[in-house]
């Protein structure tokens, strides 16, 4: 009996320092994934994609670029996929996956420069009621 609980502190040293780390309370915030919605620029009727973002999933922003042209509907007018990504209040452009934050929403682009419309809130015109 105390052999196989000699056995069991034993692997725990043996554990590598990334796998502690994973495991860790203190590091849960990096874990968690962020949830961020997309948009395509200039198409208010699209409703968005809802992406959950980790650091283990993408390593780098192109990653993500080209994760997001396989996810969009191909109906949609990004004939070289996703190429840029903006902020929808500002326009601001995004270049690094860090500067993507929890809960907010954000704008894809293929080569062409913000559209700057509503997005995400598709209303009725007011000749179709």
């Amino acid at each position: 009996m105390t052999e196989t609980m000699n056995r069991r502190a034993f692997n725990f040293q043996t554990v590598s320092q990334a796998h502690r780390d994973v495991i860790d309370d203190r590091y849960r915030d990096l874990r968690r994934p962020r949830k961020v919605r997309f948009y395509v620029n200039g198409d208010r009727y699209f409703k968005g994609k809802k992406l959950y973002i980790t650091p283990h999933r993408y390593f780098n922003f192109n990653d993500l670029l080209n994760d997001l042209t396989g996810k969009l509907p191909s109906n949609l007018s990004l004939p070289y996929g996703v190429r840029q990504i903006f902020t929808p209040s500002s326009g601001r452009r995004v270049v690094d996956i860090e500067d993507l934050q929890d809960g907010h929403a954000y704008v894809c682009a293929g080569f062409e420069g913000y559209k700057p419309i509503k997005y995400g809130k598709a209303e009725l015109e007011p000749w179709s009621v």
